[in-house]
């Protein structure tokens, strides 16, 4: 058995796309109106974010997260430094967690 997709509920689809698309460089696969946006990547895996009935998204637990596969370090660096100088806030400083650069 193999992932498909996962979807995260959010108040605001299209901020939500525009965020993926400019920071992390994902490119929309298809939108339905204000309701629903998939990222589709290169191993045919689907990202979604959604808000089918307008409600208001959930509380996530503190410690959700997304994890994204990049080919060199200093390409996480500069997604961090792009979202820091933008004022998005960070939970964590840039930082080695095991094998992994995180933020």
């Amino acid at each position: 058995m193999r992932l498909k997709h996962i979807d995260l509920h959010v108040s605001d689809v299209d901020a939500a796309r525009g965020f993926f698309e400019e920071f992390f460089g994902m490119q929309c696969s298809y939108q339905r109106q204000k309701q629903i946006a998939i990222f589709t990547d290169e191993t045919g895996f689907e990202f979604a974010v959604s808000n089918l009935f307008n409600s208001p998204p959930p509380p996530y637990p503190p410690d959700f997260h997304i994890g994204f596969i990049l080919g060199r370090t200093g390409e996480v660096r500069e997604i961090y430094d792009r979202l820091k100088s933008s004022g998005i806030p960070m939970k964590l400083d840039l930082g080695v967690q095991g094998p992994n650069l995180v933020f």
